[in-house]
């Protein structure tokens, strides 16, 4: 779904993150930390695909430093179509 906030490339994270029921990180720089922060902060479903460099390779490292307890769950993984169902399970869980 495409979700137009007309807020520009910095406003517009925290409208599409909490928009999300998964926030998936492939890749990523800092637009993309931003977003995993708010994703965290929001207690989101979060996969990370694992292998393809910035945000989603450095996610241990980041939670080591400034984690805290909000209820988000944390996927990692080199394989798509694992992360990907380790997400979907996780939100049908929360949704019963």
């Amino acid at each position: 779904m495409l979700i137009y906030t007309g807020f520009g490339l910095k406003g517009r994270n925290v409208v599409l993150v909490r928009s999300c029921d998964v926030v998936l990180f492939i890749a990523g720089a800092m637009g993309s930390l931003n977003e995993f922060t708010i994703a965290h902060d929001e207690g989101k479903v979060i996969g990370c695909l694992t292998g393809t460099g910035g945000v989603a390779d450095e996610v241990d490292y980041l939670l080591k430093k400034f984690s805290k307890n909000t209820g988000a769950r944390i996927f990692q993984d080199d394989d798509p179509g694992k992360l990907l169902d380790a997400c979907l399970h996780e939100l049908q869980n929360r949704q019963q």
